[in-house]
């Protein structure tokens, strides 16, 4: 079995798969990686590293990789437009509450909470990568107030205060989800 990082081979005769990922980890520099072929079938790294994989019947192992930067960059420009779509998702959410209709009120801000959570745990990584300590303490202030503004909400949901919850998604969680914006364009300029 040859395995690869990008076009070049670094090894053939490394079989477990902790060694494996052990010799990658040694011969990435500034990079992550990013996907794995194994033979010609793409898997995650998480795949690789979280299944029983037969390696004796693989004959070659390619790992792609990336610079960091480049997967930092690339994350927040696709947050950069998903952000948006959770502001107008909230505002969604806020009206239908207001107009009493709970039920797809509760269904859109499950989805739409599901989204800033992915965007919360992605910032949060990235900020704890920053060396501007400026920024990165910027970032921590508007993550520390936006999570509280989420607990008043879920506490205005579980009283059924649906007024109150629609004016905090209209109003308050929007404004930090506007300053998360502003903050991820600050991030793209750092990156």
């Amino acid at each position: 079995m040859k395995i690869y990082i990008n076009e070049n081979v670094i090894e053939e005769d490394v079989t477990e798969k902790n060694d494996i990922l052990e010799l990658v980890e040694s011969n990435l520099e500034n990079d992550i990686v990013d996907t794995i072929h194994l033979d010609e079938v793409e898997v995650s790294l998480e795949y690789f590293q979280e299944n029983e994989l037969d390696l004796e019947r693989i004959d070659k192992i390619k790992f792609e990789s990336k610079k960091v930067e480049q997967l930092i960059n690339e994350t927040l420009k696709e947050a950069e437009n998903y952000l948006p779509k959770l502001k107008n998702a909230l505002n969604n959410s806020a009206e239908l509450f207001k107009n009493g209709k709970e039920a797809d009120a509760s269904d859109l801000l499950d989805k739409t909470l599901e989204g800033i959570q992915w965007y919360l745990e992605v910032i949060n990584g990235i900020i704890s990568l920053l060396n501007n300590e400026e920024l990165k303490d910027k970032g921590n202030k508007i993550l520390s107030d936006f999570t509280q503004a989420l607990n008043r909400a879920m506490v205005a949901l579980q009283n059924e205060d649906y007024d109150y919850l629609g004016d905090l998604l209209e109003v308050e969680m929007v404004e930090y989800l506007e300053k998360l914006r502003n903050f991820n364009q600050e991030l793209l300029e750092e990156y």
